[in-house]
């Protein structure tokens, strides 16, 4: 199997870890915030909502956008953040759960593409 064979048969596997699932559910903006929240958060660079809005607006409506983190909030996958020096703003970070799935993912998917 090819690189690109594996990286299609991966995005439409019935993957059993539930925050994927839940992130690849809307498509390209789930993927995309997936990711993005993650990157962010393993650089330790605070990544507040109106950032992850901004950058996905191109993929969704603000709307939709919004509904989204928030049954990423209720599901438990992504949780909010007060800023302390400024109240006004909310960070997202990635739930344990998230990040577990998320490095449980990312070892099955370097373990497939190295020869």
């Amino acid at each position: 199997m090819n690189f690109a064979e594996y990286l299609i048969k991966d995005f439409q596997g019935d993957t059993k870890i539930k925050s994927i699932k839940f992130f690849r559910s809307s498509g390209s903006y789930g993927y995309i915030a997936w990711l993005t929240i993650i990157s962010f958060y393993l650089k330790k660079n605070p990544l507040t909502i109106e950032h992850l809005v901004d950058a996905l607006e191109s993929y969704a409506s603000r709307r939709t956008i919004l509904d989204f983190l928030n049954r990423g909030f209720d599901s438990g996958f992504i949780e909010k953040k007060n800023s302390l020096k400024d109240k006004r703003k909310t960070f997202l970070e990635p739930t344990k759960i998230t990040l577990v799935e998320f490095n449980e993912w990312s070892m099955g998917f370097i373990s497939n593409i190295r020869p």
